[in-house]
């Protein structure tokens, strides 16, 4: 063959391979009739300044050539995203480079838009690199109407709250407007939800409890929030009495933590012993209180939304006070002091495995080895407000019992972190300790509590007959850790 016709057949070849290449192209990207899909991955149709704009775009055949997002108010246009991605090559089989795009951002949360309330119509556009519709793409749309708002709700206060303890609870009914969706008292990092009042109509109230431990000038609070970035909030005129709280030693020997400590630890999958006595009692005396009053906050969460007590609480029949309420505690070992706690909760005695009644209605919602507490029973009385009865030596009530008050649950013990037998017993409201001796007093129950609230409690509350308690007393207990 010579060397032109050589030439000729290569020009030849080379034109098919173009040619081939072309019309693969040409199949290729007229053939890719599925144009990008656009996803809200968390769609929304109303709007404030926290709500995020979270898309995706995906176009798996010729890739991505353009996306748009932009605002559109009173025949404005706010963009927020114009991308252009550009194309391997004109003449590329693939198309472009680019398959898929992102955005997370808060549309609302700046001055992308004039703080006007109202509709607004969010559209987002994408297309292709297809050639299809003469060479334009495929194109894809969505258009959503939202309605936007950047005003917060309402907030009315109907009560001022009673003086409020240091340790102490309250209540405070006020009217919130329907557009909040968590609303509230607030003291601290610490939060209290707020409900509608079952026997005021068009009410509100929160039972709120001050931290035995918060400076008396910490600000209490009446928040609201409609879940969109808009906030209220209003500080409520309370007058916060300081209170003065004891102070005790308590020596732990290596006795104590053979028998009390190592127990604990061995039902505690979370916690390894140590094999060192000190630092066996300090996770007991601080990891695992920790967990324990953090399951308790857990547990408050879950609470009915309904009254489901009666009347003032009962303290344990026939008891005497071993231990009060916040008394603050200092551990000594070999001589140091090596912890400090504060002891949250009664500590109540009368004798051996003495019968413990609940101390008002309510429902079991635990009764097992709980932590430090031993084999514990916790009782929701609604709204916020549990009582804890611990260190039981056994059981007369089960989870998800509905219980009377002074019905018998269990009897006293010392199983837990208990040096002898008693009942420790606590009040929390949302998880946080509360005096028990206020709920004890029907006056302060009526006039801090149902008054404010237009509850009308029985006078005089029914209690359900006991069992004679023994004639013999126990003598003074060790004070339980």
């Amino acid at each position: 063959m010579s060397y032109a016709n050589k030439k000729n057949l290569f020009y030849a070849i080379a034109l098919g391979i173009v040619a081939f290449y072309l019309v693969l192209t040409a199949l290729y990207r007229w053939g890719d009739a599925t144009p990008p899909q656009i996803t809200l991955v968390e769609p929304f149709t109303q709007a404030g300044p926290t709500t995020p704009l979270i898309l995706h775009v995906e176009d798996a055949g010729t890739g991505l050539q353009e996306v748009t997002v932009r605002l559109v108010q009173n025949l404005e246009s706010y963009p927020l995203a114009q991308e252009q991605f550009s194309a391997q090559s004109p003449l590329s089989i693939g198309g472009g480079a680019h398959h898929t795009f992102d955005l997370n951002l808060l549309p609302f949360g700046d001055d992308t838009i004039p703080k006007r309330r109202g509709q607004v119509n969010l559209v987002i556009t994408a297309r292709d690199n297809s050639w299809r519709g003469f060479f334009e793409g495929n194109w894809a749309r969505i258009e959503q109407d939202v309605a936007v708002k950047f005003t917060p709700p309402r907030l009315e206060v109907l009560s001022t709250p009673l003086p409020v303890a240091q340790g102490g609870a309250g209540a405070v009914v006020y009217r919130v407007s329907d557009d909040a969706r968590r609303y509230g008292v607030r003291i601290g990092e610490t939060f209290f939800p707020g409900y509608p009042n079952p026997d005021q109509a068009y009410t509100a109230f929160s039972l709120f409890a001050f931290p035995h431990d918060r400076q008396a000038s910490t600000p209490v609070t009446l928040v609201a929030d409609d879940g969109l970035g808009n906030h209220a909030e209003q500080r409520l005129d309370v007058t916060v009495v300081p209170k003065h709280w004891r102070s005790r030693t308590i020596t732990i020997s290596n006795r104590f933590i053979e028998q009390t400590i190592r127990p604990l630890i061995a039902q505690t999958p979370e916690l390894e012993d140590l094999d060192d006595p000190l630092r066996n009692f300090l996770q007991v005396n601080n990891v695992l209180r920790k967990w324990t009053a953090d399951q308790l906050t857990a547990l408050a969460s879950g609470s009915r939304p309904e009254f489901l007590w009666n009347g003032a609480f009962i303290q344990l029949s026939n008891s005497q006070v071993e231990a009060a309420f916040a008394d603050h505690r200092e551990y000594r070992y070999g001589g140091k002091v090596v912890d400090t706690q504060d002891h949250l909760g009664f500590d109540l005695a009368v004798t051996k495995h003495y019968p413990v009644e609940a101390a008002n209605d309510g429902t079991v919602v635990l009764a097992e080895h709980f932590g430090i507490y031993g084999n514990t029973i916790v009782i929701d009385h609604g709204y916020g407000l549990q009582s804890l009865y611990a260190h039981l030596s056994s059981f007369a009530a089960e989870k998800e019992d509905v219980v009377r008050k002074g019905q018998i649950i269990g009897r006293s013990g010392m199983t837990g972190l208990a040096a002898g037998d008693h009942l420790h017993f606590s009040l929390l409201l949302q998880g946080v300790q509360i005096n028990p001796v206020e709920w004890w007093d029907r006056r302060w129950v009526q006039s801090r509590i149902n008054d404010p609230l237009g509850r009308n409690d029985a006078a005089a509350p029914t209690r359900v007959p006991q069992t004679p308690a023994p004639p013999d007393r126990m003598g003074p207990l060790p004070p339980s850790p």
